[in-house]
């Protein structure tokens, strides 16, 4: 017999062992509704099944009875198929249900209640069932699958193109995102965001495609620039925006904390047009409701904090510790490390604060940040003014300082036209590390070399000064 088997998603395992069973008798079963998924509509294999079958079994649960199953739509086709369900359908109780909350259909007919194995009680059930099928029955059953062969074959032609036809569908779909994707991780923000915008035109439920998009537009914002007099903040932020809030009413915990930080900071971003500043720390804090070690929210508002005060705080620290503990993004930290330390000439020695975390962390700095300590640090604040001097150097212990400075820049990879300020520069830090004798050494030897050249320039006379300093140490 040709058999299709009703059951609930929670009785899979259950009528996967019916299934071999009856096999196992010679009779052809279908089962298999792995396809489907909650909301979709019914399968047309699924219709075709039950319009080609002998009879149905009917597993009866309350989830298989319960209003808008799978279940109950087999159930429907059934009956429009055989409209009395005798020698056609066989309800079997595989669990406790109240007699009247089974359908009348079912009830039309003796219910199969196992008392011992279900799976062997109902085998032997259907042997009875066929045995009662009358012989005109099996004679109309048998014209019926004959006119049906070819009709299925074309049925089945049909499935097919229509299914190749999706998966060129869903692979061109799969393309065209990637393809935007990797246009915005490679800086060409808005190009991709005008191909996010097309897709989601022709696609506003596709959930892959909203969260690129939304992953776009926060990569866009913590990249973002502007030039020339005729751009601003608030137009690059303004297409944006929208989509974030948007994507919050999908989103929970460690996403919806990453998509409210970036409304933070477009908050911020709008502010620095000079109009109104609206203050994202509200948004930081919902954010760390969400997620309390969320590294977005952590370091945008550690670097609001220092811009709103010119200070690198307390509390300012405390957030970007926090943010540090954890292993996201950790170069786009740095970077905001960075950009902190260069908000103010004051903060500039932060920079090599950061450098020695990272040298502890086994992390390597990118040539511009090695650019940006060179300019900043080495070439203008070691050969300032002693307060300055001080100011930039407070912010390490000379021991790290030294070594940090020495990790930055190995003597063989810099160019040669350095390797007099990094002399000088290493030969004032370990002069403050302790190793004077050692640092005296290295500073005469530069102080001859100057004076040979004849140069008179601003590292000759801190070299001048600084060999001066040593030589008047106590204890020499």
């Amino acid at each position: 017999m040709k058999l299709f088997v009703s059951y609930s998603s929670d009785q899979k395992d259950l009528a996967e062992r019916l299934r071999l069973a009856l096999e196992a008798e010679g009779h052809d079963v279908f089962t298999d509704r792995a396809e489907l998924k909650e909301g979709e509509p019914y399968h047309e294999m699924l219709r075709e099944a039950i319009a080609a079958a002998d009879a149905m079994v009917f597993l009866i649960t309350p989830r298989a009875i319960r209003p808008g199953s799978y279940a109950l739509s087999e159930l429907d086709i059934a009956q429009r198929r055989w409209r009395r369900p005798g020698g056609h359908v066989l309800p079997v109780l595989a669990q406790p249900t109240p007699i009247e909350d089974i359908p009348p259909y079912l009830r039309a007919v003796t219910l199969l209640s196992p008392k011992g194995d279900l799976v062997a009680e109902t085998v032997a059930a259907v042997a009875r069932l066929r045995s009662r099928m009358p012989l005109w029955g099996w004679l109309i059953g048998a014209v019926t699958l004959a006119l049906l062969a070819g009709a299925l074959f074309i049925v089945q032609q049909r499935v097919e193109q229509q299914r190749a036809a999706e998966r060129a569908r869903l692979e061109h779909e799969a393309a065209e995102l990637g393809a935007a994707v990797q246009l915005c991780e490679a800086g060409n923000h808005a190009v991709a965001w005008k191909q996010f915008e097309a897709m989601a035109d022709r696609r506003p439920a596709d959930d892959a495609l909203r969260v690129a998009r939304e992953d776009c537009g926060m990569r866009w914002l913590r990249e973002a620039r502007v030039a020339g007099d005729t751009a601003s903040f608030g137009a690059l932020v303004a297409p944006i925006q929208p989509v974030l809030t948007q994507g919050l009413a999908f989103a929970s915990g460690e996403r919806r904390a990453d998509l409210q930080a970036h409304l933070g900071w477009a908050d911020f971003l709008r502010g620095r047009d000079g109009g109104a500043t609206v203050d994202p720390a509200a948004l930081y804090r919902r954010a760390l409701a969400d997620d309390a070690g969320n590294v977005y929210a952590h370091t945008m508002w550690a670097h609001w904090l220092v811009w709103q005060t010119g200070a690198l705080d307390a509390a300012a620290r405390q957030h970007l510790e926090t943010a540090a503990k954890g292993a996201r993004e950790r170069p786009w930290l740095r970077r905001m490390q960075f950009a902190i330390a260069s908000l103010r000439a004051e903060l500039n020695g932060y920079a090599l604060e950061v450098l020695n975390q990272m040298r502890a962390a086994g992390e390597q700095p990118d040539p511009t940040q090695r650019d940006l300590v060179w300019r900043r640090l080495i070439d203008w604040g070691l050969l300032a003014p002693e307060p300055e001097r001080e100011q930039l150097l407070s912010f390490l212990s000379p021991a790290d300082a030294l070594a940090t400075l020495e990790w930055l820049y190995p003597q063989e990879q810099l160019v040669a036209e350095r390797r007099p300020l990094l002399r000088f520069a290493l030969a004032l830090l370990g002069a403050r590390a302790g190793r004077q004798e050692e640092a005296l050494a290295v500073l005469e030897a530069l102080s001859a070399e100057q004076a040979a050249a004849k140069e008179d320039t601003r590292l000759s006379r801190a070299t001048a000064q600084l060999l001066a300093q040593l030589r008047k140490a106590p204890g020499r």
